[in-house]
């Protein structure tokens, strides 16, 4: 029975240390993303500041909102990424279009002579 109970004291702890783990890993996380943003100094404080005070039910809350702005922001630099790329390789094409015009109408002009 002894036994029992420490195996099961052990597993409960376990598994707060594993929360209290992933909630740091969290803040963490969210301490780096608002480091990134280049906010005002005050604001970057006031974010830090009331990340200290958040319960585990909003810290969970805040970081899967904040991934999900993560997402929608890369997922807007992948469409602008694409977008670019497609702009780049229609002026390739149309340089080479050019050429080609360019070097058939040259072509015709020796054939001519």
């Amino acid at each position: 029975m002894k036994i029992y109970l420490n195996v099961k004291l052990q597993m409960f702890l376990w598994s707060l240390l594993k929360k209290f783990s992933k909630n740091n890993e969290k803040r963490q996380i969210i301490r780096e993303v608002i480091f990134r943003l280049s906010l005002d100094k005050k604001q970057e404080q006031l974010y830090f500041d009331s990340l200290d005070i958040l319960d585990n039910e909003y810290l969970d809350l805040f970081y899967k909102k904040l991934t999900a702005l993560i997402d929608i922001i890369e997922e807007k630099d992948i469409i602008q990424w694409q977008e670019q790329n497609l702009e780049k390789l229609q002026e390739i094409r149309s340089k080479e279009q050019k050429e080609k015009e360019y070097n058939t109408d040259f072509n015709i002009l020796f054939d001519n002579i």
